[in-house]
């Protein structure tokens, strides 16, 4: 069974689409607007209920930083459907530009986002059989995976015009081979003529390209991440020590439970100290705990995390990927260079660091126009940090945030 939901206002923001437990599908491509609108008109048919109209929602801003000076800018449409059990919201931005960000920066440094989760479920490329297999697209593949977002679906969109057989053929080999994908999930189909569509039955043959789109999707993704039930992370803000060795820590948890008893290891800065949960009492703000543990004065700096024991690392090196703000989300015009001495802030931490580029005279510099500069960079850390692939951090220079970053992959 299959049904749409739809937001219930007109002003969704991309904080409240990430809160929301639905599976995020990042569409993207010529034909990306006209799909979506075609996968919810199939889901309101067989569905046998009402649909809103996908909408067109206001520019998001997301403020980034210490100050929170810092905005940055994006702009999407959303709508929705749940089908066996699963919610997804449908994504579409109006260019690969806007996709590639997002991708690029994890969200904008979201703090939920935490380790190997990424925020996107999949990414849907909604191709124009007429202009094949673009650049953009390629690099927004590349994006996605290099970030650990999978599946890819492609989606060949034929114009009711065109019947050229010839040249789906061709656009199938050309994206089969551009990018990395399962050849099951390239589909073809039409999305004028499901939108045209005006007697419509679950049978019609219109929509099947739509169908078997909604069935594969459903196929490849797999159990919802449930942030409950994954390892305890909860970053330390405030650490005051007592007597009689107890210290009480304010941490926030981003991911799994504390509870009273619980053992946990305190990790960060090179160090790993096992211990007890003696007590955890909620504040009235910011989802903030307080808890207390059982920890020698000195021992428990603010900066370092909470975690299920073993089940997470800090590292000192890992390679990314890293978005430069541009000049009017930063505010200035200050390009990151190889070698460069810079901060790096994760959570509650902030240290120092050396970011390396793979060709020395590398630059990667703040634009100032829409135009998306994204680089790729290893980073060697001052202190240890518990981190993961997915997981997101920001990008201090002179102490002005200069770019946002996702990590890629962990270097022992």
């Amino acid at each position: 069974m299959v049904s749409p939901w739809n937001f219930s206002n007109n002003k969704m923001t991309w904080h409240s689409l990430i809160q929301s437990n639905q599976r995020l599908v990042c569409v993207v491509g010529d034909r990306s607007y006209d799909l979506c609108l075609a996968l919810l008109k199939v889901v309101e048919t067989i569905g046998r209920s009402s649909a809103e109209v996908f909408r067109q929602q206001e520019p998001s801003s997301w403020t980034v930083g210490d100050l929170s000076h810092s905005n940055v800018y994006f702009q999407f449409s959303a709508g929705g459907y749940e089908t066996s059990g699963k919610s997804y919201t449908l994504v579409d931005f109006p260019t690969s530009a806007n996709a590639m960000k997002m991708l690029a920066t994890g969200a904008f440094g979201s703090s939920n986002q935490i380790a190997g989760t990424p925020i996107v479920s999949a990414v849907i490329l909604a191709i124009n059989v007429e202009n094949g297999l673009t650049t953009n697209l390629i690099q927004v593949a590349e994006l996605a995976t290099a970030v650990g977002v999978r599946p890819i679906l492609a989606f060949i969109d034929q114009p009711k015009s065109l019947d050229d057989a010839e040249l789906i053929e061709m656009c199938q080999i050309e994206v089969s081979e551009g990018i990395d994908i399962d050849p099951e999930r390239i589909l073809t189909g039409n999305t004028e003529l499901a939108l045209d569509r005006q007697v419509i039955n679950y049978s019609t043959p219109e929509f099947q390209p739509i169908i078997n789109l909604i069935e594969l999707l459903n196929q490849s993704l797999g159990p919802h991440p449930n942030l409950a039930q994954r390892p305890l992370f909860a970053p330390i803000y405030q650490v005051d020590d007592q007597q009689d060795e107890i210290s009480i820590l304010t941490c926030q948890v981003k991911q799994g439970t504390l509870f009273t008893g619980q053992a946990v290891d305190i990790i960060g800065f090179g160090d790993r100290i096992r211990t007890e949960c003696i007590r955890v009492r909620e504040q009235n703000t910011d989802d903030l705990l307080t808890t207390q543990v059982y920890a020698e004065p000195g021992w428990v700096r603010a900066g370092q995390c909470i975690t299920t024991p073993k089940k997470m690392r800090s590292y000192v090196q890992f390679s990314a990927v890293i978005y430069a703000l541009t000049v009017e989300e930063a505010k200035l015009h200050l390009p990151l260079v190889d070698q460069d001495e810079i901060l790096v802030s994760f959570w509650s931490l902030k240290t120092a660091a050396r970011l390396i580029f793979e060709q020395e005279d590398s630059i990667l510099s703040p634009s100032v126009d829409d135009e998306i500069k994204i680089g790729i960079g290893e980073f060697l850390l001052e202190e240890s940090v518990p981190l993961d692939i997915g997981s997101s951090f920001e990008v201090y220079k002179m102490e002005q945030l200069v770019a946002i970053g996702t990590v890629t992959k962990t270097i022992d």
